[in-house]
């Protein structure tokens, strides 16, 4: 199953429709912060989430044959709140009107006969309660519920899936996480072992940085806890704790270890960029691909994200704030450096020439071998002058800069 197109009003910030088309397996929405781009992607999970209550509802009453409709369902506000939502914040500007939503949603022949189906849903307030009214016939309904019975996820910005993640102490790769690691490891099952395997490979991608070795789950009977540890290859008896790691890559292993042990066929992340330096974030972006090419794992992904990182792929779409509420448009990809300014796809003046920029964010990218000159490959504090003799612009590091200050006499 893909969504291939999405549509909400009502919604939060949403006055007017909001439309994502010619969706794609990685989706990538940028725009400034507060346009609404994470309002985006919780009325996708609203949506679904709406829809299986849906279906649950129907499936406890008795079958009816001569219903072809499923048309409305009452909920109260505490079950809206089950849901993770509150009426007070995401209807649009605390007005009464309605939360539309619309998605078309296409199969392969293998999953369903019809490969696409479009559905409607409507969240009303009536007084004190709401009615979720739907479009679908019967027959589609309880197919779409024993194929995808967790069809959509959000991993948001605090990259928790659910509540039972929390634990009273912080840890960037949750215990729950661990466990489920550790389960698909040592999974019977082909198609949840072979996730395992995918989950390793990779994460091969930074060996740059770890050395070479794999990732290995284990478990400790005593503490009834499980934990991942790095193995390096030059040290075979020598295992390293996750927690031990950096933290740039424990987030990273801990959101790839959600995309893989979800089973939701959809799965949107906000901002994957966070705490993440650039080739991180680029590596990342090789892992989302692989993912969604591979033949288990989630099959579509949605970003929000604010990096040139996740510039990438046919389906950028770009976010504006308007007088009547947020736009958004579909682009080519071609265009999406002249609508972040990130200038990462623009091309070099002169073949030989560096590719650098400056973000609307006032953030510099120097290019690779002006950073090994410089000796900035992990970071570092540079200072911009102007000269007064040609008025042109140097870059130094904070050394040189001192270098060419007189020493001061005592």
């Amino acid at each position: 199953m893909q969504l291939k197109r999405f549509s909400v009003k009502g919604f939060k910030n949403f006055r007017q429709e909001i439309v994502l088309y010619n969706m794609g397996v990685i989706c990538v929405i940028h725009g400034e912060n507060n346009v609404g781009k994470s309002n985006v992607l919780e009325a996708m999970l609203l949506f679904f989430k709406l829809y299986d209550t849906l279906l649950a509802s129907y499936e406890s009453s008795l079958y009816d044959e001569e219903l072809e409709k499923l048309e409305e369902l009452d909920i109260s506000l505490e079950q809206l709140e089950q849901l993770g939502f509150k009426a007070s914040e995401i209807f649009s500007f605390g007005l009464e009107t309605p939360i539309t939503m619309s998605a078309t949603l296409t199969f392969e022949e293998a999953e369903c006969e019809n490969k696409s189906f479009d559905i409607t849903i409507t969240l009303q307030k009536v007084n004190e309660e709401f009615k979720v009214i739907t479009n679908l016939s019967q027959k589609f309904e309880f197919f779409f519920r024993d194929v995808f019975n967790n069809p959509f996820a959000l991993v948001g910005v605090d990259r928790l899936i659910s509540e039972s993640e929390r634990e009273s102490v912080r840890y960037l790769v949750p215990q729950t996480l661990l466990l489920k690691l550790y389960d698909m490891k040592d999974s019977p099952e082909p198609s949840i072992f072979e996730k395992w395997e995918l989950f390793v490979s990779t994460l091969q991608k930074f060996k740059d940085i770890l050395g070479e070795g794999e990732f290995i789950s284990v478990f400790n009977r005593l503490s009834n806890r499980a934990n991942l540890v790095f193995q390096p290859k030059s040290k075979p008896r020598r295992r390293i704790p996750i927690e031990i790691l950096g933290s740039g890559i424990q987030q990273v292993v801990a959101l790839v270890a959600r995309l893989l042990v979800s089973e939701a066929t959809c799965i949107a992340i906000e901002e994957p960029e966070l705490n993440l330096r650039y080739t991180l974030q680029l590596r990342l972006r090789e892992i989302f691909d692989d993912i969604v090419k591979a033949p288990v794992g989630p099959k579509q992904l949605f970003l929000s994200s604010h990096s040139p990182a996740f510039e990438f792929g046919q389906h950028f779409y770009a976010m504006n704030a308007d007088n009547d509420g947020p736009t958004i448009k579909h682009l080519p990809i071609k265009q999406a450096h002249l609508f972040t300014e990130h200038d990462t796809n623009a091309p070099n003046l002169y073949e030989t020439a560096p590719q650098c920029y400056v973000s609307s964010d006032r953030l510099v990218r120097l290019p690779e071998d002006i950073c090994q000159q410089l000796g900035l490959e992990q970071g570092g504090g540079i200072v911009i002058l102007k000269r007064e003799d040609n008025k042109h612009v140097e870059l130094l590091t904070n050394e040189q800069f001192f270098e060419l200050l007189e020493p001061v006499n005592s």
